[in-house]
């Protein structure tokens, strides 16, 4: 069965209306339609502001909704197909819950074409495409609670902020399993998550929802369970792209989502949380992405199955996916010089522990929210104005009374299971989390820094970026942090050399060569 505008219709009947696309000549021509809108955007928002008619851009496919990616067993069994819907112009508008209106959008054509043949021949047509959006990936280490808070604050604040997010998409998970099973090649993986992600930025950008000051879209990654598979390859694919690596404790994450199971059979309550908005039904489940390892720890870790075997079953789950999305960001930041992964590491306490009435716990959470939404829309060298980020602040402040009331609903653990997930936190050697805090997490200040771009001026004895402040240097644009990690490398090369009075014999001689000179 499959989901039509809500209503559960059988497969068979949808399949009598689903258009299949399998000859190269004719996926061509519907990649090349899609491409096209982009422009047609364009011309529509011109039109638009001269007041004409937009019945010209008609004639062009519109970026579609992935539906879902699966087998045809009535075809070639071994082969996956994606599954699109492609909306018509409408004019018909549906009343929100805050009073405005929107455009409903309404699916008249169903394409089914083979996957890996759609997204080679999709991203070829993209790479001599130029993209002007910017893309943010925020990966998540929280059991979904992250997802959950970025998500809320972007699109109830989507009219000042004017960035549209790309939701926990299903068939990221899916591919992610794929890649996980071998049941495709790594590369044919990289494909498909390079032209299904330009796609997707495509289609916002066609509907008009990303704005001229910003120009980003938000990817906010399936769970943490997902996060190790495809973390990697999306900073592969998009290097120069900002990242946030959101993460909370391993114990509160253990609570959320255990919470989060038990929640599965109570009224209005499936796959969300105490005031969550309602997943789309393109989206992946919480329950299921926060709580489900897609790749297993216990070959890195030898000592983790018998510390697992300790923990009840969805318990010892959800330690394992959270510890497999940490050590993405280990592994990750361990070659950064290489990768130039230089991620925005966000601690939630920092945002939901701003509790009103303590005013320093109040201001570092306004620095907080502050901080991580420069990065993510790129304006830490031109500031938020004020009404943006008092609205932010306002639907965080509601956020943190769901937290608690979510935290208090939770079921509490006992200090041994504490201790349990613990002993298999730390038989990970590199997560030292005895301030609860992993490396390069952003301190919620004023002149705020990424904390990679500090640490070459540290010196060994010291904390990373304890030994100085953040200078000039390290005010400017995240876009700078590569020149930044160059001038860190200079100054740190050029302070050693004078130390001590040692001599490095690359810079200059050990020895004064005038005095050999006339010898014979």
């Amino acid at each position: 069965y499959h989901v039509n505008e809500g209503n559960y219709i059988d497969s068979n009947i949808e399949k009598s209306v689903v258009d299949l696309v399998i000859d190269k000549d004719e996926i061509l021509t519907l990649v090349k339609d899609i491409i096209a809108s982009s422009s047609s955007s364009s011309s529509r928002r011109s039109t638009a502001s001269d007041n004409s008619s937009s019945s010209s851009s008609s004639s062009t496919t519109s970026p579609p909704l992935i539906v879902g990616i699966s087998k045809d067993l009535s075809m070639v069994k071994e082969q996956y197909y994606i599954h699109l819907a492609f909306p018509y112009p409408s004019t018909a508008q549906e009343k929100n819950n805050d009073g405005s209106s929107s455009t409903v959008q309404h699916y008249n054509r169903r394409v089914q074409v083979p996957l890996l043949t759609f997204c080679q021949t999709l991203s070829q047509e993209f790479e001599s495409v130029l993209t002007s959006n910017a893309k943010c990936f925020i990966a998540d280490a929280s059991s979904s609670l992250s997802s959950h808070i970025f998500t809320t604050i972007l699109q109830k604040c989507e009219t000042s902020l004017q960035i549209p997010t790309v939701q926990e998409p299903a068939w990221m998970t899916i591919v992610a399993m794929l890649l996980r099973r071998k049941e495709i090649s790594h590369m044919d993986g990289e494909k498909i998550l390079y032209s299904l992600c330009r796609m997707e930025s495509l289609k916002l950008q066609y509907e008009q929802r990303i704005g001229s000051k910003h120009k980003t879209v938000v990817f906010v990654l399936p769970g943490q369970g997902c996060t190790q598979m495809l973390l990697p390859v999306l900073q592969k694919l998009f290097p120069c792209e900002r990242h946030v690596f959101a993460y909370d404790g391993c114990v509160d994450s253990v609570k959320r989502g255990l919470w989060m199971l038990s929640s599965l059979n109570k009224k209005n309550r499936r796959n969300v949380g105490v005031g969550n908005l309602p997943l789309v039904y393109s989206a992946m489940p919480r329950n299921i992405s926060a709580t489900v390892p897609l790749m297993t720890m216990m070959k890195k870790l030898p000592q983790l199955p018998d510390l697992l075997a300790k923990l009840s079953r969805d318990t010892s789950s959800i330690v394992e996916a959270w510890i497999s999305s940490v050590d993405a960001l280990i592994v990750l930041k361990e070659k950064e010089k290489e990768n130039m992964y230089t991620p925005f590491v966000c601690r939630m306490e920092f945002l939901l522990k701003g509790e009103s009435g303590n005013a320093g716990n109040e201001e570092r959470g306004r620095l907080a929210l502050c901080n991580v939404l420069q990065y993510i829309t790129g304006s830490r060298s031109r500031a938020l104005d004020d009404a943006t980020l008092d609205a932010a602040q306002s639907v965080l402040m509601d956020l943190r009374k769901e937290w608690r009331d979510e935290m208090a609903a939770c079921k509490e653990l006992s200090q041994d299971t504490r201790t349990e997930i613990e002993d298999c936190v730390f038989s990970h050697k590199m997560i030292l989390i005895g301030d609860k805090t992993l490396p390069d997490t952003v301190i919620p200040k004023v002149e705020w820094s990424l904390k990679a771009a500090k640490k070459l001026t540290s010196c060994a004895c010291c904390f990373p970026g304890e030994d100085g402040d953040e200078d000039g240097s390290q005010a400017g644009d995240e876009d700078n942090v590569v020149d930044e990690f160059a001038m860190s490398t200079v100054k740190t090369t050029s302070s050693s050399n004078a130390r001590n009075g040692y001599v490095d014999g690359k810079s200059k001689f050990a020895f004064d060569p005038s005095v050999f000179t006339g010898m014979k």
